[in-house]
């Protein structure tokens, strides 16, 4: 069946979460005491972990190969996303210090900053107008190109 690249993404979440439950139900079920029924059966569910990894690694390779066309922007969107992020974290303040020098004197030590913290917001809002630009060429590319997948999941 083909799928476009926004479904392979969904798809492989929930694969990768169908994976955790079942590990979580093998973690939970497999060492029970004699007497206490187990709610799933442990090597089926183990088996269809074995199953749900290889579709999981399958479909993570068509998408790879899919993207190939895309890595520019999705490594562009990931740098663009860090960028926004430590421009958060740039300390802007310019205030004033006053620290103690004798009993009777202080002295002011003044705070400079290289960038404002209205330079700072420019630069993020242009940053975040790349990021947002990218992610809508990226929504078009995935919605686009279409790859070959049977879901084991059967939807």
């Amino acid at each position: 069946m083909k799928i476009t690249l926004a479904q392979a993404l969904k798809e492989k979440n929930r694969l990768a979460g169908e994976i955790a439950r079942a590990w979580s139900w093998i973690e939970s079920e497999n060492s029970k005491r004699e007497d206490i029924k187990r709610v799933v059966d442990v090597e089926e569910t183990y088996k269809k972990i074995k199953l749900y990894t290889d579709k999981l690694v399958e479909l993570k390779t068509k998408i790879g190969v899919a993207n190939a066309d895309n890595l520019e922007r999705i490594y562009r969107m990931e740098e663009c996303k860090s960028a926004l992020a430590r421009l958060d974290r740039i300390n802007t303040d310019e205030t004033s210090v006053f620290q103690k020098l004798t009993e009777s004197t202080y002295k002011e030590f003044k705070r400079t900053v290289v960038y404002t913290a209205s330079q700072i917001l420019e630069i993020r809002e242009q940053l975040q107008k790349e990021c947002n630009r990218l992610q809508d060429e990226m929504d078009a590319f995935n919605a686009a190109v279409k790859i070959d997948f049977e879901s084991p999941l059967g939807h």
